[in-house]
């Protein structure tokens, strides 16, 4: 690939200023079509490219016969050895299996069995991916560690940040948004500058054999999304329980708290005159908690496990904004496809944030990722621990 055929897209001027010919960079190579196209345009800067791809799992007793089925996909891992080879550079498998199983997959089935609907690329971005992509491009004397995200870092200022991809529909920064700020100097994200059909494009035009590969929309570690097989050590999370509305009023059963999720609408199986979603997952009674579309709609949000993204984060929003903030409207995103939210006021002690927004959201499911952002900019994230409507009815509840 490398030298006989021009990269088929304008290469942005950041990229250019930040990656001169001759840098050391290591590119995370998944086998699909954006890392394909991320590796050709390293290369056509000129960098000195190495590549790895991940093996986070492995469910097979015997290694040596796990299948697609049963190991991290093995077609993704040939592909993307058939890809490096193709463009000449090296390329090597790492074996994250136990971090990751320890870090993503084992919290993912704790949160579950507490009544919480994770999202485990967050927990891997944070935890597994980005920690270990930096540390393997150090080892291996590469300036930067790059993927094929849609989303940028942008080194003008006094300190790198993130900022979003410049495709609003494929943008993927919020689910980088817990990344820990040091790595960031470390970091490049190629393809944030294009939006997927420029990349598809580049890809046909290089001939690239994955040009035309489906986007995952899987769980990785969760095949056909069939999940039981991971809740064996926490039956919790998978006993029958009630189906109930805000009330109270057993409305049907349930066949395991880890098949729903806040805002499910469809195969709850319960009779009812008006259409009735998922409110809750309560873990201490194993109740799910139903009711109608207009109670998921809050303004107060409650988030723990803070990150900061900008050194300047204020701890209150609005009488706390620096003075670089002032006039700044932040959007909260509480969902990779949700398109943010205004935000009225922020209060943040320690590692908890609340949040009221200026109009209601729908769906703030507890487990997911609630990001902010000022303009392009991330400039923190959090866990979202619960919706304003169960706080308000503990309220009540202990007023009663």
């Amino acid at each position: 690939m490398s030298g006989d055929l021009a990269f088929p897209l304008p290469l942005p001027e950041p990229l250019r200023r930040a990656l001169p010919p001759g840098t050391g960079v290591l590119l995370g190579l998944s086998g699909g079509v954006d890392s394909a196209v991320a590796l050709a345009m390293l290369q056509a800067l000129g960098c000195r490219v190495e590549c790895v791809t991940f093996r986070n799992f492995c469910y097979a007793e015997d290694q040596d016969a796990a299948t697609e089925q049963s190991c991290c996909s093995l077609e993704a891992i040939d592909q993307a050895r058939a890809l490096a080879a193709r463009a000449g550079a090296p390329h090597w498998v790492g074996d994250l299996v136990e971090p990751f199983r320890a870090r993503v997959i084992e919290p993912f089935i704790r949160e579950y069995a507490e009544g919480r609907t994770p999202n485990p690329c967050l927990g891997c971005n944070e935890s597994v991916r980005f920690p270990e992509l930096v540390r393997l491009a150090a080892r291996q004397q590469c300036a930067f560690a790059a993927t094929g995200h849609y989303a940028r870092i942008d080194r003008e200022g006094s300190a790198p940040c993130l900022r979003r991809g410049l495709d609003p529909a494929k943008d993927q920064s919020y689910f980088l948004h817990r990344l820990d700020p040091a790595l960031l100097s470390s970091l490049v994200f190629p393809l944030g500058w294009y939006d997927k059909g420029q990349v598809r494009e580049a890809a046909r035009a290089l001939g690239l054999p994955v040009a035309e590969r489906r986007d995952s929309q899987e769980i990785c570690f969760v095949p056909d999304d069939r999940r039981d097989f991971l809740f064996e050590q926490a039956p919790q999370g998978t006993r029958p329980g009630p189906i109930v509305d805000r009330e109270g009023h057993v409305l049907g059963r349930h066949g395991g708290l880890f098949r729903y999720t806040v805002g499910q609408r469809k195969g709850l199986g319960v009779a009812a005159a008006d259409p009735l979603y998922v409110l809750a997952l309560r873990a201490d009674d194993n109740a799910l908690v139903v009711g109608p579309r207009e109670a998921l709609l809050t303004c107060d949000l409650v988030a723990d496990r803070f990150q900061a993204q900008a050194p300047d984060f204020p701890d209150l929003w609005p009488a706390g904004a620096p003075e670089a903030w002032q006039g700044a409207q932040p959007l909260a995103q509480v969902r990779h496809r949700h398109a943010g939210t205004p935000v009225a006021a922020w209060r943040r002690s320690g590692d908890c944030l609340e949040v009221t927004l200026a109009e209601p959201v729908s769906g703030a499911a507890p487990g997911q990722g609630l990001a902010l952002y000022v303009g392009d900019r991330v400039v923190g994230g959090a866990r979202l621990r619960e919706p304003g409507w169960i706080a308000a009815d503990a309220v009540d509840a202990a007023g009663r």
